[in-house]
């Protein structure tokens, strides 16, 4: 009886001080490694938060900029300049025969071409319409000349390394039946940086230079034809987009094919106002955090570089048709670009 007494009074004695005392420790380094890790999860989840939205905003712009380029519209890149002498007026092949205008046509100049059409591409009123045309395009600042088969050739614009205006068919209208064209004048460069609502009354970054800009994206489509150049006052018809802020420098480069190699001014490359095979854009500017960063990218153009050919005639029975008699004035010897 006693032996068991004894036993059970040594069961019910408990945890001694020491044995807690080295519990609470060890309860100590467990939550302090918990609050450690949950701590820097949220430190990395706002650092990658921070990093993503930067990244994001140089690639928007970047790929703002791609969507433009890779649409870029001139007639040279699949035809020539036309000039009013003999041998340019007989490339269209028009021996006198009626095709080539499509419809019916109205108006003094498309009755002009209709007629000079059918008397040959050398009559004098074939002659004078091209001849008013070509003059339509070369007084303005839009356009420098008119294709072969009429099309107006734009000249594209950078009257320093920050700014390049340029033609394209990028545009997609909003809204159904908006008097808006698929062709549009775009023009990137850099503006006076203003400071957003939410900065107000926040302490700036010591890292970010003052007297930093925004890189600006306008454009405007509603009469893409004007003589005039895009006048970033108009706000009612030039539209501005800020791609991305805090830009410290921006250059735009542009490809010389027959030097191999950059050039900074468009007006060197040859043909450079009417035809572009490549752009490298660089950019420098401040993340959030105030760290300055670089970035260069190239652009091509849509077009490849070959070398139209016309389609081959094909052999037809006699009194058949002939290949090739037939088009639009965009095309009117039936030719295959070999796009």
């Amino acid at each position: 009886m006693k032996r068991s007494s004894s036993t059970s009074v040594f069961n019910n004695r408990g945890f001694t001080l020491i044995e807690i005392l080295i519990a609470i420790t060890l309860l100590a380094f467990i939550t302090l490694a918990v609050v450690n890790v949950t701590e820097n999860a949220f430190i990395t989840k706002d650092r990658t938060t921070e990093l993503n939205k930067n990244n994001l905003q140089i690639e928007t712009a970047m790929s703002r900029f791609e969507w433009d380029f890779a649409q870029i519209y001139s007639p040279l890149y699949f035809s020539t300049v036309m000039t009013m002498n003999q041998n340019n007026a007989n490339q269209y092949g028009n021996d006198g025969s009626t095709t080539g205008i499509v419809g019916n046509t109205t108006g003094t100049a498309q009755g002009a071409a209709q007629q000079g059409v059918q008397g040959g591409m050398n009559s004098p009123l074939m002659q004078q319409y091209f001849e008013q045309l070509v003059t339509r395009f070369e007084r303005n600042e839009h356009f420098s000349a008119v294709s072969k088969e009429g099309f107006p050739v734009p000249r594209f614009y950078s009257p320093d390394k920050s700014t390049f205006e340029f033609f394209t068919s990028s545009n997609r209208r909003k809204l159904e039946n908006m008097k808006q064209s698929h062709f549009a004048w775009v023009r990137y460069a850099l503006a006076p940086q203003q400071e957003l609502p939410s900065e107000e009354g926040q302490e700036a970054n010591p890292n970010i230079p003052k007297s930093l800009r925004s890189l600006v994206r306008y454009y405007t489509a509603d009469d893409p034809y004007s003589d005039k150049r895009i006048n970033i006052d108009d706000v009612d018809r030039v539209k501005g987009a800020v791609l991305l802020r805090n830009v410290e420098s921006l250059e735009f480069q542009f490809w010389d094919f027959n030097r191999r190699k950059w050039e900074t001014n468009i007006k060197t490359v040859p043909q450079g106002e009417s035809i572009l095979r490549g752009v490298r854009l660089i950019i420098s500017w401040y993340d959030s955090a105030g760290n300055k960063r670089t970035t260069s990218r190239i652009f091509r153009t849509h077009w490849p570089m070959v070398t139209p050919q016309d389609q081959p005639t094909a052999t037809t029975p006699q009194g058949g048709a002939t290949a090739g008699t037939t088009g639009t004035m965009g095309n009117q010897d039936g030719g295959n670009y070999g796009f």
